[in-house]
């Protein structure tokens, strides 16, 4: 893969990112461990991070509960880190008024799907976008999940968008070689990569990074392997993502993000509290999860991190 940017110069728009999962205790946000969780994965070498997106149950979080952990997370971290939060949603006017009540919310922009369940034609799809980014006063990365909104972004519709508004990346789920060439030629857009199983293929390919549910359980690992990838060789990169696989299929073995919450409470990050309709994994995947974790050397709770804030 050949890189368009130093790692010193290049776009916020690329690399691993994490939809961080929303933490609770006793069914209420345990700010304080989002705080140490993101510490953790910045300190970790992951470049950005999502709060309040499908990993982090954002439909189950309040306006105030996004702004709230919106304001935690950002004291943790460094101010140079991405922090976007997601915006789902399937009336536009609801948008509307959520990015009114974010507008002091410290963060760099915004994760938005396409509605979900009602299927709008592309020009509806294309006038909840603007209506948003006109709205909006930071970018907005879209979100392209067609198995979870049945809505697609067609590429001519996200080429309109890209020109029209400021968005200046797409998450794109559902990938194959041909949509991730006519995203990256048609559109001009940074791809963010949002099938963890395609990740390697998809940055190989000349995608610029990943939003990543896996690689919040093993941090370290997805930075090195993006590393070894941008720095040194493709086969050492795809030795290390090799190794990942395992744990990134039984992350997705049932409804995500209960997968991802059972394996960070072996770590002791957080507990699997979750706020229906999700509930937590089967004793099945939640064993499949342990032996997994166990060869890979990433049962015990690492210390966090400190990263280095004197750019805050």
């Amino acid at each position: 893969m050949l890189f368009p940017e130093s790692a010193t110069s290049r776009s916020p728009y690329t690399g691993i990112w994490a939809p961080m999962i929303t933490p609770f205790k006793n069914g209420a946000v345990d700010y304080d461990g989002a705080g140490l969780f993101a510490v953790h994965l910045v300190g970790s070498g992951l470049h950005g991070l999502v709060i309040g997106g499908t990993t982090g149950e954002g439909p189950a979080l309040t306006v105030y509960e996004k702004a709230r952990l919106a304001e935690t997370v950002a004291a943790s971290v460094p101010r140079h880190i991405p922090l976007f939060m997601g915006l789902e949603g399937a009336n536009t006017q609801k948008i509307l008024d959520e990015l009114a009540e974010l507008r002091q919310s410290p963060i760099a922009g915004y994760l938005m799907s396409a509605p979900s369940y009602v299927r709008p034609s592309q020009d509806g799809v294309y006038r909840h976008f603007m209506a948003a980014a006109d709205a909006a006063d930071r970018p907005i990365i879209l979100y392209d999940i067609p198995v979870r909104t049945g809505t697609v972004l067609h590429t001519e519709t996200i080429a309109r968008l890209a020109r029209d508004g400021d968005f200046p990346a797409i998450k794109a789920c559902g990938l194959t070689m041909e949509r991730l060439k006519a995203l990256l030629d048609i559109t001009g857009l940074n791809v963010m990569c949002g099938d963890d199983a395609w990740m390697f293929r998809a940055l190989e390919a000349g995608a610029h990074g990943a939003i990543s549910a896996s690689a919040q359980v093993a941090p370290r690992r997805f930075a090195e392997a993006w590393h070894m990838l941008e720095k040194y060789s493709a086969d050492g990169a795809w030795k290390r993502f090799n190794l990942l696989m395992p744990l990134i299929a039984h992350l997705f073995d049932e409804p995500n993000p209960a997968p991802v919450k059972a394996a960070l409470a072996m770590q002791d990050w957080c507990s699997e509290d979750m706020r229906l309709p999700m509930v937590p994994v089967s004793d099945r995947c939640r064993d499949a999860l342990r032996d997994t974790l166990a060869s890979l050397h990433a049962l015990d709770h690492d210390e966090p991190v400190c990263a280095d804030k004197s750019s805050k």
